[in-house]
């Protein structure tokens, strides 16, 4: 499962070797002033994510790597048995994350605690 950092500039999805492996990305670095808002992805899952470009797809286990929808490139990694979370972004490579994690409503309350002072 994806580790996420919080510094004072930067938001960080650490990712371990098969995470990279699948994925097909070492680790995603985003400043803290490109981040909208965290939401809660509501199962999204790893269905509608659009085309995968590169990464790993195996419908309702794991969805890795870059998946571009309605002309907008986002960062996947989830898997079966995890709760989803959505990062918005702005002025980044990626319109958004979407992140496997034990505990949505803890990491989008962590996130977006940090990032609405930034953007305000």
């Amino acid at each position: 499962m994806p580790r996420l950092a919080l510094s004072d500039t930067h938001l960080t999805v650490h990712l371990d070797k098969w995470e990279q492996f699948f994925s097909f990305t070492h680790q995603v670095e985003v400043p803290l002033a490109q981040v909208k808002l965290a939401r809660d992805g509501n199962g999204r899952g790893a269905f509608r994510l659009g085309w995968r470009l590169p990464g790993t797809h195996i419908p309702f286990v794991l969805a890795a790597g870059t998946f571009i929808s309605n002309g907008a490139r986002q960062f996947v990694y989830t898997r079966r048995g995890l709760q989803t979370i959505v990062i918005e972004l702005q002025g980044n490579q990626w319109a958004r994350l979407i992140l496997g994690v034990q505990d949505a409503a803890r990491e989008t309350a962590r996130i977006n605690a940090v990032v609405r002072p930034v953007s305000s």
